[in-house]
């Protein structure tokens, strides 16, 4: 449970960096419970060029 909490702050802070307050409108869409799913969300933040 720790691991998919600290995953998906990081998801939150990549968001937000990334795209501001637009990117933090997606996080309630994310109701992900499987970590390697998360990490992989993660993960692709540093590629993706839109929110789409």
């Amino acid at each position: 449970m720790g691991k998919r909490e600290g995953l998906f702050e990081g998801i939150e802070m990549g968001l937000e960096l990334k795209f501001g307050s637009e990117g933090l409108n997606i996080l309630p869409e994310i109701q992900i419970q499987n970590v390697e799913r998360l990490r992989a969300i993660l993960t692709s933040i540093k590629t993706v060029n839109s929110l789409e």
